[in-house]
């Protein structure tokens, strides 16, 4: 038997800590992972540009860190999204701008998190919300959300299959992660290093490769080689409001990834997309029909072979330390048109997209099933959540 309850009846809820007790001088380079809004998806945890603290921060806050089943909400922004604590991510610190949800023993957390991934849920969130210029919630009005919560033996039973499926996401991910760290070995291998292979096979430079020195760069590279910047290698389109497409199978990418699926691209074909505000540093590479929203750029290659390399290339700068934004981090793009990169000879361009290739099918037949397996996850959630659906003894 189901009954409604809110949200304030089964769990407790923590604000982050104020900016006074926590400074952004505290951070560190290595220490505890620290959740901030820009690492909440839907459900899951975006773990790309984490921040640290060292443990005196952790020991002084030890009320934000987190525990397993714990659910963390981000206060402006999407203010729709949260995160589950995985056990692999419990004690990591809670950030500012979030609220920690923490339900009682005797409900399945992860059953609650799917719920509140429910659209209508969303929709409720989102209208509460609170601020002119960008949204905000508080304590007090995820409070309110009201949840239908049937019996433990059910709660157990929707999380367990939704559960299996994210397990599945997550695995390809992990593997496209491996993939593309392996990719990243041979780009610097061979254009950092200087060691693609000669013409026996070799290692380039090590072996005796004819090196030049080239005056802007002040060091040597390979002969055949020179010296340009990415208006070399790409022209920059500005990505647009996708609210009016209808919903079919081309991707809408944002500078966190997939944000949803609508029926025209923007454009179809193998393109760098580099935010043009908000995380500067999730840069997207892309092999197929995409479209891309207004806070994103994204490229056409004007050479062949050379996507995967310009990926690789302007993922060297850090682009949050370009940022030309006074108050959200924005880049441009006569910015990126203007940055330095070494252009290799036709003939390696080709020679490496062609080594690295075979991965990116991988990845992308990864992102593709990933794409297939959200969609049934989707359909789904509202069906088990609804009661549609029934489990079998």
């Amino acid at each position: 038997m189901s009954r409604r309850v809110k949200l304030s009846e089964i769990a407790s809820f923590q604000t982050g800590p104020f900016g006074t007790q926590l400074k952004a001088s505290e951070y560190s380079a290595t220490g505890t992972p620290v959740i901030n809004v820009k690492n909440i998806g839907y459900g899951n945890l975006i773990l790309n540009d984490l921040d640290y603290v060292p443990a005196t921060v952790c020991s002084r806050l030890s009320n934000h860190l987190l525990k397993k089943g714990d659910i963390v909400f981000g206060r402006k922004g999407s203010v729709d999204r949260h995160c589950y604590i995985k056990e692999e991510n419990e004690n990591w610190m809670q950030g500012s701008d979030c609220i920690r949800v923490r339900v009682e023993k005797g409900i399945n957390s992860r059953y609650i998190s799917y719920y509140l991934m429910l659209d209508r849920v969303k929709k409720q969130i989102n209208n509460s919300s609170v601020g002119s210029t960008m949204a905000s919630i508080n304590t007090d009005i995820l409070k309110t959300v009201e949840i239908i919560l049937p019996d433990s033996e059910r709660q157990n039973s929707i999380a367990a299959l939704l559960t299996i499926i994210d397990e599945k996401i997550e695995n390809n991910n992990k593997i496209n992660a491996e993939l593309e760290s392996m990719a990243k070995t041979i780009y610097d291998y061979w254009f950092l290093q200087f060691e693609f292979p000669n013409e026996d096979g070799k290692p380039y430079k090590s072996s005796g490769g004819k090196m030049v020195w080239n005056e802007e760069l002040k060091r040597e590279i390979p002969a055949g080689w020179k010296q340009g910047t990415f208006f070399d290698l790409i022209e920059i389109g500005n990505g647009k409001d996708h609210k009016g497409l209808h919903n079919g199978k081309v991707p809408v990418y944002g500078s966190g990834g997939v944000m949803r699926f609508v029926d025209k691209a923007i454009y179809d074909g193998e393109s760098v997309l580099i935010p043009r505000k908000g995380t500067l540093n999730n840069i997207i590479y892309v092999n197929g029909a995409f479209w891309t929203v207004d806070t994103m750029f994204y490229s056409k290659m004007k050479m062949d072979h050379t996507a995967i390399f310009t990926y690789y290339s302007v993922r060297l700068y850090d682009f949050e330390k370009l940022n030309t934004g006074t108050g959200v981090p924005s880049m441009t793009s006569s910015i990126i048109y203007d940055l330095k990169t070494i252009i290799p000879t036709r003939k390696i361009l080709k020679d490496f997209d062609l080594a690295v290739q075979s991965f990116y099918k991988q990845i992308q037949a990864n992102r593709k099933e990933n794409e297939e397996l959200a969609s049934l996850r989707n359909f789904l959630l509202p069906l088990l959540m609804n009661g549609q659906v029934s489990f079998k003894e």
